[in-house]
């Protein structure tokens, strides 16, 4: 299916934006529900979506910022600010609407990974313990070792990745996410030497070819196995 604009609603009734992608053909499809970074659902966004779709995967693109400032930003004064502004708690309603919504859809196989980049990456382990998804990855995500005490509660595969370099992650939270994880077959959590932040985003500065296509090569063993 081509990719295009979709709008979600909530249990409150309130409705907000985003993208939709997902493969060609008429199967159900497992989905993705992938949580931007600060910017939002930008072109770089929906350009990641649609190699994901091609890939096989319904892929729902929320703009998780809808309550602080709607819309895509290259304004990193204005990414900053609704990040500050963001509510967990609220935030966490709406992706708990978000994955019903996704796994209702007929192009849906039922099947629901969440997928977080930077800001993302917290909320995927946050669906991963209180959601029951059946997956869940991170590209250089931030702030996951916050809910350190969530990790038990989670049973899904998780594929997490990480710069070694990443001054927004540094490496004594990703060593005690290691420890967390420690000892599950199911839990993949990589670090890449000399690799920073936004490795993963094409259009980024922090943009690393090979640490981006081998964490994703990981994400996608991980999401297959669904």
């Amino acid at each position: 299916m081509p990719g295009a604009d979709v709008r979600y609603t909530t249990r409150t009734g309130e409705s907000f934006d985003g993208y939709l992608t997902g493969p060609a053909g008429d199967a159900p499809a497992p989905g993705i529900l992938l949580i931007t970074a600060i910017f939002g659902v930008d072109g770089e966004m929906r350009d990641l979506a649609d190699a994901w779709a091609a890939d096989g995967f319904l892929v729902s693109v929320p703009d998780i910022f809808w309550r602080q400032t709607p819309g895509p930003t290259a304004d990193i004064t204005v990414a900053l600010d609704r990040y500050g502004k963001f509510d967990p708690v609220q935030g966490m309603r709406d992706i708990e609407d978000l994955v019903r919504d996704l796994r209702a859809r007929p192009a849906c196989n039922g099947k629901v990974a969440i997928l977080g980049f930077c800001f993302g990456g917290r909320y995927a382990l946050l669906g991963a313990a209180r959601l029951d998804v059946d997956a869940a990855a991170s590209f250089h995500g931030t702030a996951m070792s916050q809910h350190l005490d969530e990790v038990d509660r989670i049973a899904c595969p998780v594929s997490f990745h990480f710069g070694e370099t990443d001054p927004v992650v540094p490496m004594d939270e990703v060593d005690a996410l290691r420890a967390a994880f420690a000892g599950r077959a199911n839990a993949d959590i990589a670090v890449y030497p000399g690799v920073g932040h936004n490795f993963a985003m094409p259009d980024k500065p922090g943009f690393d070819a090979a640490a981006a296509a081998e964490s994703r090569a990981r994400v996608l063993r991980c999401f297959r196995a669904m």
